[in-house]
């Protein structure tokens, strides 16, 4: 459970040593990337995946997993790019089954009013699914999975570009504390920093 301390301990591990962090990787990824691209790719999502088990662990969530946007085949005839997600990392506790599977070239279509409430607010907040009044289209695909709390926050690049979600759900109802949203917050400055240093670095996304 987060206290204050541990928020304030956070705030100043994001303000101080977060960037050195996120410059020590970039550093070790650059001198690594000439020669083993392989290595770099492995170094980074242990990165990644060390943020999620923190905010897994901190939050006493059950599940975390962020998905990343890209272009997934063109419409015919107009040769548009299709907009999908995939979820490309997940950290899961003992009551929750793994979903990393199941959300692969997804539509962004399939989820329009989630979609926008992240693109326009940059969250979207769920603590409970009341029958019939769950607006965002995610009650019956949250509770398939167990889930009762769900939340959602945008990853966003080094020039404010919306490039993936991260999300939190909870297999009971919670509603986050502001401690818990300022952590969050955190972690997604830190991770986002992180996928969007790699993904300009390896020229996925263009400057």
């Amino acid at each position: 459970m987060i206290t204050l301390v541990t928020t304030i301990f956070v705030a100043l591990i994001t303000a101080v040593i977060g960037p050195i962090a996120v410059s020590w990787a970039r550093l070790k990824m650059d001198k690594k990337s000439k020669t083993n691209p392989m290595q770099e790719a492995i170094e980074f999502n242990s990165l990644v995946d060390e943020q999620l088990q923190i905010l897994l662990e901190e939050l006493e969530c059950d599940r975390v997993w962020i998905a990343q946007f890209h272009n997934g085949g063109n419409f015919y005839p107009t040769g548009k790019s299709i907009q999908k997600f995939s979820m490309f990392y997940e950290k899961v506790s003992p009551d929750a089954p793994p979903i990393q599977h199941t959300f692969q070239n997804i539509p962004c279509s399939l989820f329009p009013q989630a979609l926008s409430q992240i693109y326009k607010t940059g969250e979207l907040a769920i603590p409970e699914y009341i029958e019939g009044s769950e607006m965002y289209g995610l009650e019956a695909v949250s509770r398939s999975y167990g889930t009762e709390s769900f939340y959602m926050v945008g990853l966003y690049s080094l020039d404010n570009h919306l490039i993936g979600v991260m999300s939190v759900a909870f297999n009971n109802q919670h509603k986050l504390t502001k401690n818990e949203w300022i952590f969050i917050r955190q972690k997604i400055g830190v991770i986002g920093t992180l996928l969007s240093e790699y993904l300009y670095k390896n020229n996925i996304i263009k400057k």
